[in-house]
C-alpha cells in the first residue's frame, strides 16, 4: 500500500497563527483535515521553518509528501532525506542575511527535567513551549509563568503525532527564524530511553535531529546524562518554591509519573537536609509487573533503598529477588550524579556551565566505583530489557 500527504492552502493571519490543510491517501483511502499553529507573539512562518515543521509531522510515514509552499533547496532537501520519500514543493533562493546564530533555545513544558535544564543553562535561554490541550493543558498555567514563546496546535489527535517524536520541537523550529540561536535543547534525560544505557548510546554521538539541524540548531542535551533523581536534586538547590506547582502541571492525580516524582523530590529533599512541604499526591492507578517499563525498573532500585520497599510497591510488582539484593548491596550514587559517555559530545563551549551549574547542586561526573555499579544495574536490567546489552 502506497502513502500520500498533501499540505495546502497555507494562511498566516496577523503574524500569529497559521492555517492549512492536509489530505492523506492510503491508496485511494482519503482523510483529511485542518491544522493550526497560533503563536502567544508574532512570528515570521517563514516558508522554511513550516516546511521543516511539517516534515516533523509526517517522519517516514508516507512515500510522498506535497507541500504547496515555496521553499528553498536547502529546506527542501532536508526534509526530502528526513521523510525518506518523494517530496513535491516549488523552489525558491534562500533569502539573504541571516546573520549569525548565537544563544540557547529550551523546549520547555515546566516539568521537573526540562525545568532542571533550564538551572543548567545560561541566564538568556530562550524559552518556546507547546500548548497541545486535551491532556496536556495542566502544563500551560505552569510554564507559561516563565515567559516562554507559545505555539498553540491541534495537531495532538491526529495521526501526526504518531510519526516522529521529533514534532516535540515544532515550536522551537517555527520560532528559529525569531530567536536565531545556535543551540537547542530538549528536557531528555538518561533514562528516557533504553537506548541510553547501552555501550555506545546514540545519544553520545551528539547528533542533530535533521528538520532541527535544518533550522539552524546545534543539539546541546543538557540534562541527557543525568537522571530524574539528579533533576529532582537540582529543583531542590535551585527552585523548590516551584517544584509543588511543577507537580501538578506533570501529570494527572493517579498517574505513575506524578507519584513517581513525588517520591524522588522528597528522597531528594531528605538528602540535601532541606525542608519542603510537599502534598502526597494519590497511588497510581495502575502497577505494572517489573519488566513491563524501563523507566519505572531503572528508578525502582533506587526508590527502594531511599524510600522502602512499600513505596516502591505502589507502583511496581512482581520484582525479582536478585534486583531488591541488588538494590540493598549497591550505594547507587552513580543516580545522583553525571554520565559522561552520554555527554561527550557536549558543545565545548557550553560545558563549563552545566558543570558548574551542576556542582552546586551536589551533581558531579561519575567516579569509577559508579561505573562499576552502572554497569550491574545495567546487566542486571538487561534480561528484561533487552536493548540496553547491545
Amino acid at each position: 500500500m502506497t502513502t500520500g500527504a498533501v499540505f495546502s492552502d497555507f494562511t498566516v493571519t496577523d503574524s500569529q497563527r497559521l492555517d492549512f490543510r492536509y489530505e492523506i491517501d492510503r491508496s485511494g483511502d482519503r482523510t483529511a483535515g485542518e491544522i493550526y499553529f497560533e503563536a502567544s507573539r508574532p512570528i515570521p512562518f517563514a516558508p522554511d521553518a513550516v516546511a521543516l515543521a511539517v516534515s516533523t509531522m509526517c517522519g517516514p510515514a508516507y512515500d510522498r509528501v506535497r507541500l504547496d509552499l515555496r521553499i528553498s533547496p536547502a529546506a527542501k532537501q532536508v526534509v526530502e532525506s528526513f521523510v525518506r520519500g518523494e517530496v513535491a514543493a516549488p523552489t525558491r533562493e534562500r533569502p539573504a542575511g541571516e546573520g549569525r546564530r548565537e544563544g540557547n533555545v529550551l523546549n520547555f513544558s515546566g516539568g521537573f527535567d526540562s525545568l532542571a535544564a533550564l538551572h543548567l543553562m545560561p541566564e538568556e535561554t530562550s524559552l518556546v513551549s507547546m500548548d497541545f490541550g486535551g491532556r496536556f493543558a495542566t502544563e500551560r498555567p505552569f510554564f507559561e509563568k516563565f515567559g516562554p514563546t507559545i505555539i498553540s496546535t491541534n495537531l495532538v489527535g491526529t495521526e501526526f503525532q504518531r510519526n516522529s517524536w521529533s514534532f516535540m520541537g515544532i515550536g522551537a523550529i517555527l520560532t528559529a527564524p525569531l530567536h536565531s540561536a545556535r543551540y537547542m535543547t530538549f528536557g531528555s534525560i538518561l533514562e528516557a530511553g533504553v537506548d541510553n544505557l547501552r555501550r555506545v548510546p546514540v545519544t553520545s554521538r551528539g547528533q542533530t535531529f535533521p528538520p532541527f539541524l535544518g533550522a539552524g540548531y546545534r543539539n546541546a542535551p543538557y540534562v541527557a546524562g543525568i537522571t530524574e533523581v539528579g533533576t529532582a536534586m537540582l529543583l531542590i538547590t535551585y527552585s523548590p518554591e516551584a517544584i509543588s506547582e511543577s507537580l501538578a502541571s506533570l501529570a494527572l492525580p493517579g498517574e505513575e509519573k506524578l507519584y513517581r516524582k513525588y517520591v524522588l523530590a522528597t528522597i531528594a529533599a531528605q538528602r540535601a537536609g532541606t525542608m519542603i512541604d510537599l502534598k502526597e499526591p494519590p497511588a497510581p492507578n495502575i502497577r505494572r509487573p517489573f519488566g513491563r517499563n524501563f523507566t519505572a525498573d531503572f528508578l525502582s532500585l533506587y526508590i527502594r533503598k531511599f524510600a522502602g520497599a512499600d513505596v516502591r510497591d505502589k507502583f511496581l510488582t512482581d520484582v525479582p529477588e536478585h534486583i531488591d539484593a541488588l538494590s540493598d548491596r549497591l550505594s547507587l550514587t552513580f543516580y545522583e550524579r553525571i554520565n559522561t559517555t552520554i555527554m561527550q559530545r557536549f558543545p565545548a563551549a557550553l560545558a563549563g556551565g552545566l558543570y558548574g551549574r551542576a556542582a552546586g547542586a551536589g551533581l558531579i561526573p561519575y567516579t569509577e566505583d559508579d561505573w562499576r555499579e552502572y554497569v550491574e544495574v545495567r546487566d542486571a536490567l538487561a534480561p528484561y530489557h533487552p536493548a540496553v546489552a547491545k
